[in-house]
Formats: C-alpha cells, structure tokens, sequence
C-alpha cells in the first residue's frame, strides 16, 4: 500500500511538472504571439501618422476632397508660371485639340503627390495606342502659390526623364505654378478642397481628365491608375478621335461605361452581347452573300 502511494505520488508530481511545462511554452507562445501584435500595430501607428498629411485638426478632414463637376468648364484664361517662368494660359494647352491630363499636386509634397506623379509615370508608360503628346498632354499645377518655377523645373527634369513612351516630354508634360487667386480659381472649378496645416497641405489624390475644350470629363482617383480607365477617359474626352482606330474606339465607349461607385469603367454586359449580335449578323450575311455569288456562277 505505501508502495503504491509512493508511486501515485510520484506519477502525480511527474503529470503536475509537464502541465507546468505545457503552461510556460503556452505563456511563452502568447507573449511571443503578443510582441509581435504590439510591433505591427505600432508600425501601422508610425506609418498611419507618417501619411497624416499635416492634419492636425480632425476637423479639417470635412474641408479636404473633391466636389466633382463634371461638364463644367475649367477658366482657360487662367495665368500662370511654366517651368522657364513665362507667362503661360491655360488656353495654350488646348490649340492643338488635344485632351488634357490635370494633376493639382504641390512640388514640395513629402509624401502624396510623388505617389501622384509616379503613378502618373507608371499608367502613361503602361498605355496602349495612345502616346502622349500625339494624342493627348499632361499639365501639372502647383496649389502652393510660394513655389517657384525653379522648383517646377527641378520637378520636370526628374519626371521626364522617366517617361518611356512620349514624343517631347518638355512639351507633352508641362509643371507650373501660379499666384494665389488663379490657384484658387483653378482648385474651385475642379471642385478640389484642400486646406494648410503648418508647412504641408491636406489633400485629395485625383487626376482631372479635360477635353479639348477645357471641360471635365472625368475624374480618377487614387496614386496608382488603370491603364484601361485612363485610356477609355481619354477616348472619351476626345469623342474617340485619338488612337489609331476611330471605329474600334466607338465599339469601346460603347461596350464600357464609367462605374460611378467603383470609379472605374466595366463592361456593360447588354452592350457586349449587342455587339457581339451585330458582328454575327454581319459575319452570317457576308457567308451568305459569298455562296448566293458561287452558286450564281454556276448556273451561268
């Protein structure tokens, strides 16, 4: 009897220190587990003020974003600096009927419109059948009246020389500056809010797409862009006259719509499945004209 209490004793204190064991490496697990959480949530932290865009007041944010117009008007004759400081109107980047890019951004952005700007680089680089400066110009404006053309200058140079496909970037991508009232006036049509906060602005991230006329036809938004909706917002700007094909752009305007929740275009499934009815009716009276001629032959 002592002997099996000895050995029941003996068991139990062996089952209590691997229990013990089992708790300590679950105890070790969680800290582990909780170090980990606490260093990404303090990376999102870091990164989440970092992007904060000098807003100070959460007040401000209801003052920030883009009122759209579109079909509106921009003021062509709006002055303002280009990047060897001549005077320079709007109007002057419509002469050539060609539609506009417009990227409201400030050259001294530590963060967001170097995104803007890349992103730029990176759809116009990725576009198909459309060249800039044969079919459509990029033109960027400062809303920070203090900067200078210099600093435009320096801001063209390094985004030029990134461009892949292009016929003269200095005269395909324009960088300008301006005074306060014309900023103002500019920023108000386009409907783009933005506000100061010490020595950074508070903005949105958008591309206004004009026509050849100066008016808004679309607005992209974000600091990365689909090659597909910048393409088929220039198309539509220009009333399909740019590209290579005026009827393949007609059957693409036609086939996608703009998405105004998603912000995108997507394919309109009625006016695919018309096309697409059309194309066969075309094809079977072709193939039926084509036999009606052979067996005609034959007879004679």
């Amino acid at each position: 009897m002592v002997d099996y209490a000895f050995e029941v004793c003996v068991n139990n204190k062996k089952e209590v220190k691997r229990e013990a064991t089992s708790l300590s490496l679950m105890f070790k697990q969680l800290f582990a587990f909780g170090s980990i959480t606490t260093s990404i949530s303090i990376f999102i932290l870091i990164i989440s003020l970092s992007y904060a865009h000098a807003i100070s007041n959460t007040g401000d944010v209801k003052e920030i974003g883009v009122k759209e117009r579109l079909g509106d008007y921009v003021p062509l004759d709006l002055t303002f600096k280009d990047e060897d400081a001549n005077t320079i109107k709007l109007r002057d980047f419509f002469q050539d009927e060609k539609p506009v890019i417009l990227t409201p951004v400030y050259y001294e952005c530590p963060r967001l419109c170097t995104f803007i700007l890349n992103g730029v680089v990176d759809v116009v680089n990725n576009l198909n059948s459309l060249t800039l400066g044969k079919d459509f110009k990029i033109v960027s404006v400062s809303f920070n009246p203090d900067e200078t053309p210099g600093l435009a200058k320096a801001k063209a140079g390094t985004y030029h020389k990134s461009l892949e496909k292009h016929q003269s970037a200095d005269l395909d991508w324009h960088f300008l500056t301006g005074d306060g009232e014309n900023i103002s006036k500019l920023t108000e049509a386009l409907g783009f809010n933005y506000k100061k906060d010490g020595e950074e602005f508070a903005h949105s991230s958008v591309l206004a797409v004009l026509t050849t006329q100066g008016k808004i036809s679309r607005y992209l938004y974000g600091v990365q862009y689909e090659p597909t909706d910048l393409r088929l917002s220039l198309l539509e700007a220009s009333g399909g006259k740019i590209g290579s094909s005026d009827m393949l752009n007609k059957v693409l305007l036609y086939c996608y719509e703009f998405d105004p929740v998603g912000k995108r275009y997507a394919l309109q499934a009625l006016n695919v499945v018309k096309v697409g009815g059309v194309i066969t009716l075309l094809s079977l009276a072709g193939f039926l004209a084509y036999f009606w001629k052979r067996e005609k032959k034959k007879k004679f």
